[in-house]
């Protein structure tokens, strides 16, 4: 015996899919030689119009003639120790943590700093792995002699 009634697997239009009303709406709009938005906002502002029509326009336009603002970028100042060594990166980052629990960094705030952090811990690595490498060929060559 089928289901009746309720949600079911693959039920309904699939996401993604464009509304009957959207592509009647910009078929509409290009046959007259005007933009989508421009329809959309001419929708809008007709007071003759559906209500359920103007809210939709309203809502579709919206995001193109009031795009949500970028999020403005500060300047942000934390006390933080050396972290020319391992042991002031590890420092660093317990301070970097300890300012985004305290609510003074936002999380991607303290993102960006420890990216910077990672990235000077990662030359330092490198810088040391090249020491050792050098120090190794010159045991080698020494012993070669």
């Amino acid at each position: 015996m089928a289901r009746t009634g309720g949600a079911r697997p693959g039920a309904g239009r699939p996401k993604g899919s464009v509304h009957r009303r959207s592509v009647d709406a910009v078929a509409k709009a290009m046959a007259g030689g005007i933009s989508p938005v421009e329809y959309m906002l001419g929708i809008m502002r007709d007071s003759e119009a559906d209500a359920k029509e103007r809210a939709w326009a309203a809502e579709k336009v919206a995001p193109f003639v009031h795009p949500r603002p970028a999020p403005m970028e500060r300047t942000v100042q934390i006390d933080l120790p050396d972290t020319s060594t391992p042991a002031g990166i590890d420092k660093a980052l317990d301070a970097i943590i300890a300012s985004m629990s305290k609510g003074e960094l936002s999380p991607s705030e303290g993102q960006s700093f420890i990216s910077v952090i990672e990235a000077r811990r990662k030359a330092i690595e490198a810088n040391d792995l090249l020491a050792r490498i050098e120090a190794l060929e010159t045991q080698h060559q020494n012993k070669k002699g």
